[in-house]
């Protein structure tokens, strides 16, 4: 009991640091996912006919639950390069 006394401390900043460290993590490099299939294939349809340029590469971690509300594929394709700390632009 005396070695989990002196221990917990150690464990509760440990896991308090883990967490800050996700969140500055997903705060910097988070980012929303394309809704459906459908609209990212409505979207490369697009790029394929000339109608849209296409996207440039970036690092985007997609993180769950987190989606572009709208119905229009060109909207959330493009919202799908932003970053989390890019979101107040639109909101």
């Amino acid at each position: 009991m005396a070695m989990f006394c002196r221990r917990w401390p150690r464990v509760l900043a440990g896991s308090a640091a883990a967490l800050v460290t996700t969140g500055v993590v997903l705060y910097a490099y988070g980012g929303m996912w394309v809704r459906t299939p459908t609209m990212r294939a409505s979207y490369a349809a697009m790029v394929a006919r000339g109608e849209q340029p296409p996207l440039p590469a970036r690092f985007v971690v997609p993180i769950p639950g987190c989606v572009c509300h709208s119905d229009d594929p060109v909207l959330q394709a493009q919202h799908s390069r932003r970053r989390i700390r890019e979101c107040s632009s639109c909101h």
